[in-house]
């Protein structure tokens, strides 16, 4: 009975392999936001950073992506230039990069946000705040 156990118990063990984990695979399933994101203009209709809403920081803004990487925020006072990027470097989810300077509000959304959906007239990112640990949500809907 011993034997049988040990035999099961060195089984099982040796089944369980780490590279079986399809949670770490990267399936570029968000590639074509590269596509999306500069065919037209956006704004951002929800910012959620944990229990603070944010989304009227951008009201007045109208975002343009273009297809070079570079990003462009304005309303009728001013103008934001920035740059966006896909990333899918990362094992745990693909990712749109916003840079912008540190000025309010675009401080905000400068970071690397994983993708959670993209379509034709909506991208939805999520982040984890690195301070505090708060969910920030993030979703440019196109105009």
């Amino acid at each position: 009975m011993k034997r049988l156990f040990i035999v099961l118990a060195i089984t099982i063990f040796a089944a369980c392999n780490t590279d079986d984990d399809s949670g770490n695979v990267n399936t570029n399933e968000f590639e074509n936001i590269k596509t999306t994101l500069p065919q037209g203009e956006w704004e951002v209709s929800k910012l959620i950073d944990g229990q603070s809403d944010h989304t009227v920081d951008f009201e007045s803004f109208v975002f343009i992506f273009n297809e070079d990487g570079t990003v462009v925020a304005q309303n009728d006072l001013f103008t934001e230039n920035g740059t966006w990027a896909y990333d899918n470097s990362s094992s745990s989810s693909e990712e749109l990069v916003l840079q912008f300077s540190q000025q309010t509000p675009f401080d905000q959304i400068n970071d690397d946000w994983d993708i959670v959906s993209v379509t034709n007239s909506t991208i939805e990112l999520s982040d984890v705040s690195g301070g505090d640990g708060d969910i920030e949500l993030l979703t440019f809907t196109k105009l």
